[in-house]
């Protein structure tokens, strides 16, 4: 019809806010956990850890379109993952300062680890940026 505009899918903000949301819900789920939550002496997650993660996830661009994996580690931190086929990418928040990144493509020759402060959201989405081109070219 003339006049009406056309739906090309879903826009960024709306697939941001879909995964954003996806991730707090797993974030407070994990604020909740208790000590010795894997069975093995666990420690539960810093809330300071989860608020920090909290805010890098919201800090990132609207252009980054894929959301990451949450995971919780025995020591109170919060990873972020991202998997597909070869191409990894973890963003472990090890403390409310702190970011510990690998980044993995074994057939490209890609095996990086460093680290970041929490607030270098540019640093957080160039590597979110890498491994969407990566699996694109995977």
């Amino acid at each position: 019809m003339a006049g009406k505009p056309h739906n090309h899918g879903p826009s960024v903000a709306s697939i941001r806010k879909c995964y954003e949301d996806r991730v707090n819900r797993e974030l407070d789920r994990l604020a909740a956990l208790p000590p010795n939550w894997d069975g093995e002496s666990a420690s539960p997650i810093d809330p300071e850890i989860i608020e920090a993660a909290r805010n890098l996830i919201t800090g990132l661009p609207e252009d980054i379109g894929c959301g990451p994996v949450v995971v919780p580690s025995a020591d109170g931190h919060v990873q972020f993952e991202w998997n597909a086929g070869p191409v990894a990418l973890e963003l472990e928040i090890e403390s409310p300062e702190v970011v510990h990144f690998l980044q993995w493509h074994p057939e490209a020759g890609v095996e990086e680890e460093g680290f970041f402060g929490i607030d270098d959201v540019d640093r957080a989405a160039s590597l979110v940026r890498w491994f969407t081109q990566g699996t694109a070219n995977a």
